[in-house]
């Protein structure tokens, strides 16, 4: 309830500026600017409304990308509020040291809350959906020559909630992966935010997904169920139980630390799969050791995790395998692209969050992943799917 509130209590605060700031200004310029806010505040009153009187299944598709959306516009209102606070903060510094205001800050806020309102907004609508193929080669020691050029496409945080409404683009995305003819597909995990619910009929798009030599999935931290708001033992059981079959019913693989060895172009592959459990800084994960204790001498072994903090605990073991993949941090759904690479606020805690990692001879991928936590918003931190070729 404290966040609903605080996010109206902001709310008011823009209201405020806005109306102080526009005052003496053009009826024509104040009559856009409070409709473009009225908008915005209708939005967040109907979404709070919403979610406050909701009764039905918290994990319902509908009633989980509502948090998402309900995420997004505040995403907004708390920017835009800072934004007006810090100019208020550094105005009133100059005016009491320099005995003067700023000149042109009111058009200045008007315009830096415009674009954030565009930049929100196209977020939402276009950049979310906005998948782009990401192709990263890996050269492998003494790997065996029949695996040479072996392609493997990595995908992970579906959010499946995050679809809602836009099946058609998750179709579109299997439609993807089927195009670059994948040897294997992996799934790194996060199928659902809250919930089991989440995964509706879902797995009748997944399942299209078509490979040479199989799909292998694990579960994330989320997918155990204690992100659900009335979580305990029966539920977490009841999730279990039903995430498993609905996966398996997408055509994947399920890997619950343990390790299995298929055949590939006759040559084998040990493929180990861990499981993430556990909220943010509180991450563990599940039995290494028993999955390492399956994987055969002298054939090229990777590992799914879904935290790619997991390779750093794996690392303390020399059966560890040569390659990882992994996703979770979803680049933090903000990024900005450099000539040099993204820079994104999720590595001021995340020290691996995207791309290719390499230490001592073994290799970790990150992806960002596809789906949305949190906020239905991807600014400039495209889903991805990664086409990973591998080379001797």
């Amino acid at each position: 309830m404290w966040v609903f509130i605080i996010l109206l209590l902001t709310d008011i605060y823009i209201w405020r500026r806005l109306i102080t700031d526009l005052r003496q200004r053009n009826k024509i310029l104040q009559a856009a600017v409070f409709t473009l806010k009225a908008i915005t505040s209708l939005i967040l009153l109907y979404l709070t409304i919403r979610l406050l009187f909701y009764k039905g299944e918290f994990a319902d598709p509908a009633n989980a990308f509502r948090y998402l959306a309900f995420g997004a516009i505040a995403a907004l209102i708390i920017t835009v509020a800072l934004w007006y606070l810090a100019t208020g903060i550094v105005n009133r510094l100059i005016e009491k040291v320099f005995h003067r205001k700023l000149r042109g800050l009111v058009i200045a806020n008007i315009v830096i809350s415009g674009a954030l309102l565009l930049l929100f907004t196209d977020s939402y609508v276009r950049q979310r959906f906005d998948l782009r193929v990401v192709r990263q080669e890996i050269t492998i020691s003494n790997l065996d020559s029949r695996l040479d050029g072996l392609k493997i496409v990595l995908i992970s945080d579906l959010h499946l909630a995050s679809w809602q409404g836009h099946y058609d683009r998750l179709a579109g995305v299997i439609s993807s992966i089927n195009a670059e003819k994948p040897d294997l597909l992996f799934n790194a995990g996060d199928f659902i935010s809250f919930g089991w619910q989440e995964f509706g009929g879902c797995d009748t798009i997944l399942r299209k997904a078509r490979t040479v030599s199989g799909a292998f999935a694990v579960l994330g931290n989320h997918d155990d169920g204690t992100y659900y708001p009335h979580y305990d033992e029966t539920y977490g059981q009841e999730c279990a139980a039903m995430l498993s079959g609905k996966i398996s019913a997408s055509g994947y693989t399920l890997l619950s630390d343990t390790t299995v060895v298929i055949n590939h172009n006759g040559a084998e592959i040990a493929i180990s799969g861990i499981v993430t459990h556990g909220h943010h800084l509180n991450m563990y994960y599940g039995d290494f050791d028993k999955a390492f204790d399956l994987i055969p001498d002298s054939v090229f072994s990777l590992m799914l995790v879904h935290d790619p903090a997991a390779w750093d605990v794996a690392a303390q073991d020399t059966r560890m395998p040569q390659l990882t993949l992994s996703g979770h941090t979803h680049g933090a759904q903000v990024g900005l692209p450099l000539p040099g690479g993204y820079i994104s606020p999720v590595s001021l805690y995340d020290k691996r969050w995207k791309g290719l990692y390499s230490n001592d001879g073994k290799y970790l991928y990150v992806t960002t992943g596809l789906g949305t936590m949190g906020m239905a918003l991807r600014i400039f931190m495209p889903p991805e799917i990664v086409v990973i070729t591998l080379r001797r």
